[in-house]
């Protein structure tokens, strides 16, 4: 059954671009609040040129709430 899932669940997510919903659809604050609130490195999340192009988010407290 767990095999079953996990198939069903890779080619649903065929059609998923989770990284363009990322980044065109959450607002950054929101990911950066995260990572800071749960010790993430943002680096693992945004790569150097998006850390770049929001720089206005970074400076986003951990407990922000959107």
């Amino acid at each position: 059954m767990n095999a079953e899932t996990l198939a069903v669940d890779k080619e649903e997510n065929k059609t998923t671009a989770t990284i363009t919903s990322r980044l065109n659809y959450i607002d950054p604050r929101i990911t950066i609040a995260w990572c800071k609130k749960h010790n993430v490195p943002i680096e693992k999340l945004f790569s150097k040129t998006l850390r770049e192009k929001f720089t206005w988010a970074m400076e986003v407290d951990e407990s922000w709430m959107f």
